[in-house]
C-alpha cells in the first residue's frame, strides 16, 4: 500500500477528523487548547508525500485514478488537521556557554523538523529539509534563519547553573504543533532546498520530568513524560524545574494556595539584575510595572509592561527579560498580579 493511501485510511478512521477540520487554526489561547485533538506523528515524510506525488508511476489506469483521488483528498484535508511532532534534530535546541552577566545560559529554539539530515519525500525519495518557517535569506546559517525564540535561564550560584546544564540539558526536547500547507512551502537557502510547514505552536520541555521551559503560546500544564513503571533509566539524572523552586514532589494539597508577596519577590529578585541592565542601557528613570498572568504550574502565561514604558526601548528590553521569570507551583489555576521596578541610580 502506498503512503498517501495508507495515510488517507488513517485519517478517515480517526473520529476527530470532522471536528479537527472545523477547528480554527489561529494560534490563540494556550498550547494545550491549541493541541487538543492533534495527531501525533513521527512520519513527516508521509504527510509531505501527499503534496509531491504525481501518480505517474502507477502502471494501471485504475491505480492512477485511485492515487489521484487519494492525493486530492489529502491535499484538501491535511491543511485542516493539526499534527504534533517531537523532533530530535541536533540543530533545534542550542544552549550557550555560561554567561556571567546573567548568571546562566541562553537557550535558542530553531524551527527545525529536519535541518541537519534531509528526509526522503515521495516515491522518488527526493531529499528535503523540513522547517516550520521559511528561512530568513539574510541569516548566516539555516538554524539562525529559522530561529523561533531565545530565552535566558539564570541561577543564584554557579554551582546551580552547572548542575542544571548537566542534569537537564541532555533531556530537552522540542515539540511542534503544525499543519501541512499546500501553498508557498518550497524554499531554498544557501544551495539547499526544503519545505516549510505551517507552525501553530512550539515548546521545549524535559522529556523525563515533563517540565516546560519555553512555550509559544504558553503552556499551562506539563508535557508528556514516561508513565509509572516505564521510566527511562537515563532519566535518573534529570532534575525538575519545579524541584529547584522547592515544591516539585508536593501533592497539590501541599502547595501554597497562591503566590504570596514573598514568593513573587523571590522570583523578581532573580531577574532584577537584567531589568536594571535595561535601565542602564537606555537611561530612562521611572517606575516600570509588570503585570503577570501565571499558571498554577508556575509558568508565565503572559506579561504586560505598564503604560509608562509601553512601546519604549526600555519597556521592550524588560519585556524580553520578564518572560523568563520562574515561579513555584500553587493551587489556583492561574494568578494575576502587578509588580513594580523602580528604575533609577
Amino acid at each position: 500500500m502506498n503512503r498517501p493511501l495508507a495515510l488517507a485510511l488513517v485519517l478517515l478512521a480517526t473520529p476527530a477528523a470532522a471536528a479537527d477540520a472545523a477547528k480554527p487554526t489561529e494560534a490563540t489561547g494556550n498550547y494545550e487548547t491549541l493541541g487538543q485533538g492533534a495527531v501525533r506523528t513521527q512520519d513527516v515524510a508521509t504527510l509531505l508525500s501527499s503534496f509531491v506525488e504525481r501518480c505517474t508511476g502507477e502502471k494501471r489506469e485504475l491505480d492512477r485514478a485511485r492515487c489521484r483521488a487519494t492525493t486530492a483528498y489529502l491535499r484538501r484535508s491535511l491543511p485542516k488537521r493539526t499534527f504534533a511532532f517531537v523532533t530530535d534534530d541536533p540543530a533545534v535546541i542550542s544552549v550557550s556557554d555560561y554567561d556571567a552577566a546573567v548568571k546562566g545560559y541562553h537557550l535558542a529554539l530553531a524551527g527545525c523538523v529536519a535541518c541537519t539530515n534531509p528526509i526522503a519525500v515521495g516515491r522518488s525519495g527526493e531529499p528535503r529539509l523540513v522547517t516550520v518557517k521559511v528561512p530568513d535569506k539574510d541569516a548566516e546559517t539555516l538554524t539562525k534563519a529559522v530561529a523561533l525564540s531565545r530565552n535566558t535561564f539564570g541561577f543564584d550560584t554557579l554551582v546551580e547553573a552547572k548542575q542544571w546544564l548537566d542534569s537537564e540539558r541532555p533531556f530537552l526536547r522540542a515539540e511542534f504543533l503544525f499543519q501541512p500547507d499546500a501553498g508557498s512551502t518550497e524554499w531554498t537557502f544557501g544551495g539547499k532546498s526544503g519545505v516549510a510547514l505551517k507552525l501553530l505552536g512550539a515548546r521545549v520541555y524535559n522529556r523525563c520530568t515533563g517540565d516546560v521551559l519555553v512555550s509559544k503560546p504558553p503552556s499551562t500544564g506539563m508535557a508528556d513524560r514516561p508513565a509509572p513503571g516505564r521510566e527511562d533509566p537515563t532519566c535518573a539524572g534529570a532534575k525538575s524545574l519545579v524541584a529547584r523552586s522547592g515544591n516539585a514532589d508536593a501533592a497539590p494539597e501541599d502547595r501554597p494556595p497562591q503566590l504570596s508577596k514573598t514568593l513573587i519577590a523571590d522570583a523578581m529578585a532573580k531577574i532584577r539584575p537584567r531589568v536594571f541592565a535595561c535601565y542602564k542601557k537606555f537611561q530612562s528613570p521611572g517606575t516600570l510595572e509588570l503585570t503577570y498572568l501565571v499558571a498554577g504550574n508556575g509558568t508565565v502565561q503572559s506579561v504586560v509592561v505598564g503604560a509608562a514604558y509601553a512601546g519604549t526601548p526600555t519597556g521592550q528590553c524588560v519585556m524580553d527579560v520578564a518572560k523568563d521569570a520562574r515561579f513555584p507551583a500553587f493551587k489556583l489555576d492561574q494568578q494575576k498580579f502587578t509588580y513594580p521596578f523602580f528604575l533609577r541610580q
